[in-house]
């Protein structure tokens, strides 16, 4: 932009008299170092590339910075920098120290070889007292904060979800509920969720992440389906906690095996008379069971939508497959159902999948579902067997979720 005899420059410098400095340097690319700047770690926008900052606007403007790098500026790409702009930077050689007081920028202008557009930028360096350099660097300073590209120590999550899963372990009918969701983390550290309980991340590196949690255990009430659960009495909310270790190989897949046993139980843990004098069984669930997942990860649309399923198996020891699937005599006598003792061993295997997609930069839409199917000596219980149970096991939700960093 031409202005009282000079030209101005992407970062608002104004080059005074002659030709613009466009039409004078070519094929370099911009460079910035001024008063204040040289020497120390400059903010950079997205996308950071080996020391690059390339900061793009509509006008197809751009501004470089040095970010810790005064050795050289590195080659960026399209390629390499998904979303940017298609701009390329030849190597260029800088001293480790430059005059303070120098300072530079361009705007480019496009040129096209084979149908491709591509941005030719030069670099203008010229002396000025250190003050000027100081106050004309300090606009393009302020443009790009130092908390750019930090990533925030906190993320929260919140949001709503709709879910259908079984009325309970083993039921044939299903029911609906709406739950809240709040997931809170902080750095890669520490998480916490309505789902999955309060965690650490106590080692990571390599792929692997071994971590610890607690977590809450849902009950079961007899209200959800009196037809059949009349006669075996609730069972308790429970404090959980256990250990995890995943692994994640890159974007694209991730497994993870899953150990918690019951710590104590929300209730007064006592048996109750039912109806017809006989005891009811309400204790929570303070049995081990183990879990393992994993999941083929697939990301489409410039990252706006993920896809992933993948297998689940999950083991009960003795406690827990009589929690959830036993039947002692009382109950039997009160229900109707043949008394069952269950074993330990693997109880369910399944499949489970979610697609999440990102609506904006803060609001996702998501959709999971899971089929589970009930095995070996739990499959023969007759919660499963009888005239409300089935082995084929299904769950769905949708939901909505806003994420912001604090």
């Amino acid at each position: 932009m031409r202005d009282a005899g000079g030209y101005q420059t992407a970062s608002g410098l104004m080059i005074s008299g002659g030709r613009p400095p466009w039409q004078s340097w070519r094929n370099q690319r911009s460079l910035q170092r001024a008063d204040g700047l040289g020497g120390t770690p400059c903010a950079c926008t997205q996308p950071r590339l080996h020391g690059l900052a390339v900061k793009t606007t509509c006008d197809w403007s751009f501004e470089m910075r040095y970010c810790g790098r005064p050795d050289r500026i590195a080659r960026a790409s399209r390629e390499n920098a998904p979303g940017a702009l298609p701009v390329h930077a030849s190597l260029i050689a800088v001293p480790d120290q430059m005059p303070a007081g120098f300072a530079g920028s361009a705007r480019p202008r496009r040129q096209r070889f084979g149908g491709r557009v591509r941005m030719a930028g030069f670099a203008i360096v010229f002396p000025m007292s250190a003050a000027s350099a100081a106050e004309l660097a300090r606009p393009a300073a302020q443009a790009i904060p130092d908390t750019a590209l930090k990533k925030p120590d906190w993320t929260v999550e919140l949001g709503a979800f709709g879910l259908f899963s079984p009325k309970f372990f083993g039921a044939k009918d299903s029911k609906f509920s709406a739950l809240p969701y709040v997931s809170i983390k902080y750095r890669d550290i520490a998480f916490a969720s309505l789902d999955k309980g309060i965690g650490v991340n106590l080692f990571s590196a390599n792929g692997f992440t071994v971590g610890a949690f607690v977590n809450l255990r849902p009950g079961r009430e007899v209200k959800e389906s009196r037809r059949y659960l009349t006669g075996l009495g609730d069972i308790d909310p429970a404090l959980a906690a256990g250990a995890f270790v995943k692994y994640d190989y890159g974007r694209f897949f991730s497994t993870q095996i899953t150990l918690s046993k019951g710590i104590v139980s929300f209730g007064d843990s006592k048996n109750k008379i039912n109806a017809l004098g006989l005891l009811e069984k309400t204790e929570g669930n303070l049995g081990t069971r183990i879990d393992w997942s994993a999941d083929a990860r697939l990301p489409l649309f410039d990252n706006r939508l993920h896809l992933s399923v993948g297998p689940r198996v999950s083991f009960f020891d003795k406690e827990y497959a009589e929690s959830a699937y036993g039947i002692t005599a009382n109950q039997a006598l009160a229900s109707g159902y043949r008394p069952y003792k269950a074993k330990a061993g693997v109880a369910e295997v399944g499949v489970g999948g979610s697609a999440r997609y990102r609506i904006t930069e803060n609001l996702s839409a998501t959709a999971f579902g899971s089929y589970t199917r009930i095995v070996s000596d739990a499959a023969k219980s007759p919660l499963v067997t009888g005239p409300g149970g089935s082995k084929d096991q299904f769950k769905a939700g949708l939901g909505l979720t806003y994420q912001f960093g604090l």
